[in-house]
């Protein structure tokens, strides 16, 4: 019989792309399931099936109803409630696996707690550093960064999305330290997913759809605009205002939530991609889209900002044009990007070949996946 892993995410966690590779690469290994938060509603746990590529898996629900995008304050108390829940069901169905699979701050309060009453082996997966994600007083700041370098230092194994990374957690001191890249998996995309196009070159966004990632800045460029479209997917804080401008412009069009393989669809259909994240959010000065990785698998012309370290690369090999999002208007630099990159459409198909070799030989899946399989092995 398999070891069994629990995945717990604090959110409707199978539409998340890195939840779903993790999942579909553990599952060659060991049996999985996922363990979530409804923020939806409130009402009694309930299980249904997800299908993550070509394989189904249980999706266990516990609803407390709580709203996206309004700060550490408004989800407080209903984060609490779940934490409750979520710690009672891990307890109650404690002969339901082997190994605790933790994502983010969120989720790993009530998993180490019981992790520690059942002597199960637990991981925490850093997405997001939490002290990071939220805009709170210092102090408030201060204790959940010494929380989380706690669990870090306590936990079996600690994953992380990039070397970058292991600057922020300065401080604490993992027993067992990886990095799983954010890459797509390397599998073709099966999709009948089409997009709506007037013709015009095509700008893709698909992702969470809230203010650091200068979405209001785009929008207002490309609805401007007579020669480019945007074609943008996800949910967020600022869905209400994309729909909006959507219903307005011609050139702009919203398809909502839709599952990561149709996203990737959606940008294979379109010419540039965009990978922009305001670098005043800490968590951002860290960042390994899935959007920088999307982009070069894809072959895709990228826009992105001079944060991080990812856009080197983009810069040394003309991969697409880097803008300055420190010093400069966003709106500005942007439309620059965009005259720029269209006047370089003769170079598309160097840089489609020079992105996919780039993306072969540095950040394939099945590196991390090893990386992945190999780590959960030394668990046992």
């Amino acid at each position: 019989m398999n070891k069994r892993v629990c995945i717990i995410r604090s959110d409707d966690g199978c539409s998340d792309s890195r939840v779903q590779k993790t999942i579909y690469t553990l599952s060659k290994e060991y049996d999985v399931f996922l363990l979530g938060w409804d923020r939806s509603q409130s009402g009694e746990e309930y299980t249904r099936k997800v299908k993550i590529y070509d394989k189904e898996y249980n999706y266990v629900l516990i609803p407390e109803a709580a709203r996206f995008g309004l700060g550490i304050k408004s989800i407080l108390f209903p984060m609490l409630r779940f934490w409750r829940r979520l710690y009672k069901y891990l307890i109650d169905n404690s002969e339901s696996y082997d190994y605790i699979h933790s994502v983010n701050f969120d989720t790993i309060v009530p998993a180490f707690r019981a992790k520690k009453k059942l002597n199960k082996k637990i991981v925490y997966d850093v997405f997001d550093y939490y002290a990071d994600t939220y805009n709170a007083p210092k102090l408030i700041k201060s204790i959940i960064r010494r929380m989380e370098n706690h669990y870090i230092s306590k936990v079996d194994l600690t994953i992380i999305c990039s070397e970058e990374r292991i600057q922020q957690i300065n401080g604490s001191h993992p027993k067992e330290l990886i990095v799983v890249e954010n890459t797509p998996l390397e599998m073709p995309v099966e999709s009948d997913f089409k997009i709506k196009s007037g013709g015009k070159i095509k700008i893709a966004y698909g992702g969470m759809l809230v203010f650091d990632r200068f979405l209001k800045e785009q929008a207002e460029v490309i609805s401007s605009r007579d020669d480019v479209e945007w074609h943008v997917a996800g949910y967020g804080t600022l869905e209400d205002y994309i729909k909006d401008i959507a219903s307005k412009k011609e050139n702009i069009h919203y398809y909502g939530k839709l599952p990561h393989e149709d996203i990737l669809a959606l940008e294979m259909q379109c010419d540039i991609m965009t990978v922009l994240q305001d670098p005043n959010v800490a968590n951002n000065k860290y960042s390994a889209p899935n959007k920088y990785y999307e982009a070069l698998k894809l072959g895709k012309p990228v826009i992105i900002g001079n944060n991080g370290s990812l856009y080197k690369q983009i810069e040394q090999n003309r991969l697409g044009e880097v803008i300055d999002i420190i010093n400069e208007p966003v709106k500005n630099s942007f439309n620059e990007a965009l005259d720029r990159l269209i006047e370089r459409k003769d170079e598309w198909a160097r840089i489609e070949n020079e992105a996919k070799r780039l993306y072969s030989e540095k950040f394939p899946w099945s590196k991390s996946e090893k990386i992945l399989l190999d780590s959960y092995s030394k668990l046992s």
